[in-house]
């Protein structure tokens, strides 16, 4: 942002003007300076209702039928040289800076205001709708309004709607921004081991019963066993 003490922008001197009673050309300059004085004083009375604000375009409308003197150039290419004659005048009378009356057609105050900031010897805020909601409510006092009892500085409708609605959609990212960031992993529970399988109790098999030994067959002599042909060994 600019600076106070910044050099302003020059005037348009190239466009057209003319007296609407006569059609007779008018130099744009003058053109201004006269818009500047029935701009100044429509700011005035709309300034002694509390809340009252007004386009470029409204404005820029009423200065011209007030004056008489009318043009057919665009207002984005002069509202900000009549803002700053019309600045110009509240300084020189005292007055708070009546141009934070005057908004876009987005109810902002534009880069117009910039200069009515530096124009008073200070620093262009970042912000210049927060600084303009001051200046405004200082104009509803300076120059009369009914103000309610506990009232404060507030943006323009359509900017203070403009600001909730981004608030909502900000509160609405955040908790799912902060879901996802730090979201809880539940460990996993290793699995228990198989435990192995047992091996079947299968019922052993007998083993086969051993026939019964034959008795041995002796020697009816020595009673030596005899050999398998029965005979015997030692007689």
């Amino acid at each position: 942002m600019s600076e106070a003490g910044a050099a302003a922008p020059e005037d348009p001197i190239d466009l057209e003007a003319w007296r609407t009673a006569n059609e007779l050309s008018v130099p744009f300059s003058e053109a201004l300076d006269l818009w500047a004085d029935t701009a100044h004083a429509a700011l005035v009375e709309l300034a002694g209702r509390y809340g009252s604000f007004i386009s470029y375009a409204e404005l820029a409308a009423r200065a011209q039928a007030d004056a008489g003197v009318a043009t057919r150039a665009p207002v984005r290419l002069w509202i900000s040289a009549l803002q700053r004659r019309v600045t110009d005048r509240c300084q020189a009378a005292g007055e708070p800076p009546l141009v934070a009356l005057m908004v876009a057609h987005d109810q902002t105050v534009g880069e117009g205001y910039a200069y009515a900031v530096a124009a008073a010897g200070l620093p262009v805020p970042e912000n210049l709708d927060q600084h303009a909601a001051a200046a405004r409510f200082a104009c509803y006092l300076h120059f009369g309004a009914t103000v309610p009892a506990g009232a404060a500085p507030q943006l323009t409708p359509k900017l203070e709607e403009a600001r909730r609605a981004a608030a909502a959609r900000a509160a609405k990212v955040k908790p799912a921004k902060a879901a996802s960031n730090g979201r809880v992993v539940k460990a996993r529970t290793p699995a228990a081991p198989r435990a192995a399988k047992a091996p079947s109790a299968r019922p052993a098999k007998a083993a086969p019963a051993k026939p019964e030994p034959r008795p041995a067959k002796l020697c009816p002599n020595c009673f030596t066993q005899l050999a398998a042909n029965g005979e015997c060994g030692f007689c």
